[in-house]
């Protein structure tokens, strides 16, 4: 795609010459028949399969859809008008128009099937679009776990044809309310956009509440674009009203709310409206990747947000922080099934970390297992047996070549903390505690080596169980204060999806944007755009 914004202006003409294209008859079912035999079918200068519409049109007897006595009826109408307002979605209705270009020119029968066949194929990429995303086959990165989802073409198609266009695409899109919301929003920031945008902040010293400069009225400027209401007797005073207003943007946009404005919150305040439009497009995208139904309880960790919510019946039950991944130790984006939380768990290192990390501080005191209540094992099968740190000579121990097992006991140091929630997954990535609970107060929380950290993970365990009747606080209490390792399976498997979203309504209806701490914005936007 190009850049959003082409959508803002996308405009057609529709033209047809007027000639009789019957419904069903023996020359339209000739020729239509003929076109679906073959594996492709060209219209203008682009060519599509026809595999995803013979069925369909053979049912009907050929009869056409968006077609009637050559001219666009009802429903070819109604899908071009939603072709054209596909902006609102974030996609670009240019790329749908593009493979109409000639339509105009039509003056046979031959040409109008065509037609009839081109429209049907923009009609199910929007869909497709719509349903599933226009990005997922396109992203590569490892980290990212999507598949796209299957299309149903013939029930789509009969879908348009029995209840009509809008109805139908409207059943595509993602039904959760953060989409409706975002999809709002973004019509809201192209107004903003149209209307000129803000200016950036002039670069310069942290302002604070009650100096006077003039970078302090840019500011004002720059919040007043926005909607802020910030009249004042001297604009370049930093006066309480500006602090109030600064401290609700820096809410908005995952900052400290401190009403200091420093290099984080001018770099926020600059980001221009055109592309606040196309990161909102890239958060569409991303609510169109994920599964249909996410389930009826279901956790949903959003990594840019550094946030986990806990869903029921489609309402929020519970939300809290997370610590995710470091920048270079990225947590995953997939979807799983929480099977079992593990109370007083045991943590074995991963062999990158006991090389890379551990093996120096071992070097330099092979007290440091001890210390940390680790024991190490020689080799990985069941039967491994302890062995005395003192005994080995770590010197000669390959970083890369690993050949140990370390694992740390249960108890309160324990890198897991008091409890682990395990769904199985080939990034070996799961929910769990830890002893660093005061990384939770930081506004940024990207801590991890891609595991999330659940802040008070036993209220969140104690919620978890509640919902399926199983465990209560007490029982919990007693399965920690006993030290023991102890596996509890939930009745019923519980969805969770580790998802990335730098823009979010919060329940208040206050849209926030996040830094794109892992750079996936940027991922998508070369293919999106």
């Amino acid at each position: 795609m190009r850049s959003i914004l082409s959508a803002l202006f996308a405009t057609s003409v529709f033209a047809f010459s007027s000639f009789t294209f019957q419904s069903a008859s023996a020359q339209t079912v000739d020729i239509l028949s003929g076109l679906l035999a073959k594996k492709n079918v060209k219209y203008s200068d682009r060519s599509f399969p026809t595999r995803n519409m013979k069925g369909f049109y053979a049912a009907r007897d050929y009869t056409p859809i968006w077609l009637t006595a050559g001219q666009l009826n009802e429903q070819g109408l109604a899908l071009m008008d939603e072709v054209g307002n596909s902006y609102r979605d974030g996609l670009d209705p240019s790329e749908y128009l593009a493979g109409l270009s000639g339509f105009s020119d039509i003056a046979t029968q031959a040409e109008a099937a065509r037609l009839e066949l081109a429209l049907s194929h923009t009609f199910l990429t929007l869909g497709r679009d719509l349903f599933s995303g226009v990005t997922t086959p396109s992203v590569t990165d490892p980290n990212i776990i999507i598949k796209r989802k299957k299309m149903d073409s013939a029930q789509w198609l009969e879908g348009a044809a029995n209840t009509g266009v809008v109805s139908m695409l409207r059943t595509l899109r993602p039904s959760h309310p953060q989409y409706a919301q975002l999809r709002q929003m973004l019509g809201g920031y192209r107004s903003l956009l149209l209307r000129g945008g803000w200016q950036k902040i002039t670069k310069g010293p942290t302002l604070k509440p009650g100096m006077t400069d003039p970078r302090v009225n840019n500011m004002r400027e720059n919040l007043m674009a926005r909607g802020y209401d910030l009249g004042a007797d001297d604009p370049n005073f930093y006066d309480e009203g500006l602090v109030e207003a600064m401290k609700h943007f820096q809410m908005r946009h995952g900052l400290t709310a401190d009403g200091v404005a420093g290099p984080n919150t001018f770099k926020a305040m600059s980001v221009s409206a055109e592309d606040r439009v196309n990161q909102l497009a890239i958060n569409l995208e991303r609510w169109r990747w994920l599964p249909r139904n996410l389930g009826r309880s279901h956790v949903l960790v959003n990594q840019a947000g550094f946030e986990l919510f806990m869903v029921k019946g489609g309402k929020t039950v519970d939300n809290r922080r997370v610590i995710v991944g470091k920048p270079f130790h990225q947590s995953p984006m997939f979807s799983g099934n929480i099977a079992y939380a593990e109370f007083n768990p045991t943590w074995t290192v991963p062999l990158s970390i006991a090389g890379k990390e551990m093996l120096p501080k071992i070097r330099n005191n092979p007290a440091y297992l001890k210390d940390k209540n680790y024991l190490i094992y020689k080799g990985w099968g069941a039967k491994a047996k302890p062995i005395n740190p003192f005994a080995v000579d770590w010197s000669a121990v390959s970083a890369s070549k690993f050949p140990y097992r370390i694992v740390q006991q249960p108890g309160p140091r324990n890198a897991l903390g008091q409890v682990k929630f395990i769904f199985p997954n080939k990034f070996s990535v799961y929910l769990h505690d830890t002893p660093s609970r005061n990384l939770f107060a930081r506004s940024g929380r990207a801590f991890s080596h891609g595991c999330i950290r659940v802040e008070k993970p036993l209220e969140f365990a104690s919620l978890i169980y509640s919902l399926q009747g199983g465990l209560n606080p007490k029982k919990i209490q007693g399965i920690i204060k006993s030290k023991k390792q102890t596996r509890i399976r939930l009745k019923n498997k519980l969805p969770v999806h580790l998802a990335y979203f730098t823009a979010w309504i919060n329940e208040d209806g206050v849209p926030l944007f996040f830094e794109d701490v892992y750079k996936r914005d940027k991922l998508v936007s070369k293919y999106l755009f």
